[in-house]
């Protein structure tokens, strides 16, 4: 028999409440301490005022017991049995606080009929139940027993007010310890949870900026603390780092714009000359190695200028997208590279049971796919394994080839970045960075992992 509706829906939502608790763990470990804290305060405090109270009428209690034993003991000695006997008389009869009792072999003197059977040596008291005339009832009181040379000295004392007492002032603090626990939790979760917000706040914009959002800034208040002072100094240095990347791809698309005129009429002319030679039956591989090389530098200057629209179109967020099915794109991106991976003998493995769509750019999306296959084409060597398999999140490219170091898979990020030891082939440090800006335009995600051996190259998307 299943569980009720009601209790069904009561779990999901202690299930939920502690996912959230899990996540806000520093918020948490800021209210428990401050709590904690705030209790050990309560906690001193109590004490101390314990001590200066029933503490203090407790000692006093005490001291005058001992006293009252000291004078009798130096009585005892210093009179004879009958002398001690009168004056113990008027001394028990006397006293209203103490409850006095002398008992020697023959008679018992005072105001205890009889010696309970718990009674502790001096000055350790126990306590014994009696009835007191004075408030008609059995009454707990405290008392011990001191030896003296011709009887037994009993001394007691009604302290059963202060034992209410010391019970009030324990169920006070325990009170008293409960709200300051309530209000150590509720004052230390309000405190904890603004703070942790604006450090919240601080690590959003990280990661847009991380994600390519170079325009992205944090907000400052208007009450001028600490992280308001600190945000100023983050934006400031955000503004800096956006001029000089702005600075550096505005030189370089430059660059490569202007070039790109007389390099196409360069290839123009190469062109011609080739097929003048080619009528006139002229050796022309001289030219055709320039044109190659020629196509090279103008495929790079397409490339770089391609990257700043991506990249611009990712701080404007592209409005054009449209829903695109994952599944379709890869399936066509492998019938693409299938050719390039039968000439190295590779062997290419396609997993996309899923149903995945996605809002976005077909064609960029695409592109990104194919130029994750193509690297792994290129980088694994001949006879390798290379696998597409799509999540439900995103899609996972990965070989058994060679792989990237840890130190170098945040580098080939880069522009115009290439590894050392994959300088003898052909490309130009742009195919990675590509497909970086396309997935971040997508809000997704890209990371290089180990596959051991070999790369694994993982996307997810957020949408």
């Amino acid at each position: 028999m299943g569980l009720p509706l009601y209790w069904k829906q009561c779990v999901a939502s202690v299930t939920e409440w502690w996912k959230t608790v899990k996540q806000a763990r520093s918020i948490w470990r800021l209210t428990f301490l401050y709590t904690g804290l705030l209790l050990a305060v309560v906690i001193v405090l109590l004490v101390v005022l314990f001590q200066l109270s029933i503490g203090q009428m407790s000692r006093q209690q005490h001291l005058q017991m001992d006293n009252i034993i000291q004078q009798q003991t130096q009585l005892a000695q210093q009179l004879n049995n009958d002398e001690f006997i009168a004056q113990f008389k008027l001394q028990a009869e006397s006293s209203r606080q103490y409850l006095l009792t002398y008992q020697t072999q023959s008679k018992m003197i005072g105001r205890l009929n009889s010696i309970p059977s718990n009674l502790s040596q001096c000055s350790k008291l126990a306590r014994f139940p009696i009835w007191l005339d004075k408030y008609e009832e059995i009454r707990l009181i405290s008392g011990c027993s001191q030896s003296l040379p011709d009887g037994l000295l009993i001394i007691a004392i009604d302290d059963e007010y202060l034992y209410d007492l010391k019970g009030q002032f324990i169920t006070a603090s325990m009170i008293a310890l409960c709200l300051a626990l309530l209000m150590g939790l509720i004052t230390g979760l309000i405190f904890s949870t603004r703070v942790l917000k604006r450090i919240n706040s601080i690590n959003k914009v990280a990661l847009r900026v991380e994600s390519g959002q170079l325009s992205a800034r944090i907000a400052v208040s208007k009450h001028n603390d600490e992280y308001d002072h600190m945000a100023l100094h983050i934006n400031t240095m955000l503004n800096q780092l956006q001029h000089s990347f702005e600075t550096i791809a505005g030189i370089t698309d430059a660059i490569a714009h202007d070039l790109r005129t007389p390099l196409g009429h360069l290839r123009q002319q190469l062109e011609s000359e080739i097929e003048a030679n080619l009528k006139h039956n002229l050796p022309s591989e001289q030219l055709q190695s320039m044109l190659e090389k020629l196509d090279e530098i103008l495929f790079t200057f397409s490339a770089m200028l391609e990257l700043t629209r991506l990249q611009q179109q990712q701080e404007q967020k592209s409005q054009h997208f449209k829903t695109v099915n994952l599944q379709q794109i890869m399936v066509d991106a492998v019938d693409l590279i299938e050719p390039l991976t039968e000439e190295k003998q590779q062997i290419i493995k396609l997993k996309s049971d899923l149903e995945v769509s996605i809002k976005g750019d077909a064609s960029l999306l695409f592109r990104a796919v194919y130029n994750l296959l193509e690297n792994a084409s290129k980088y694994a060597g001949d006879k390798a394994t290379i696998s597409l398999q799509l999540t439900k999140n995103g899609f996972i490219v990965s070989d058994n080839g060679p792989g990237i170091c840890d130190s170098e898979k945040d580098k080939v990020f880069q522009r115009l970045y290439r590894i050392e030891k994959s300088r003898q082939i052909a490309g130009f440090g742009l195919g990675l960075t590509l497909v970086k800006a396309i997935i971040q335009l997508h809000n997704g995600s890209i990371k290089l992992l180990d596959n051991n051996p070999g790369l694994s190259v993982q996307v997810e998307f957020s949408q």
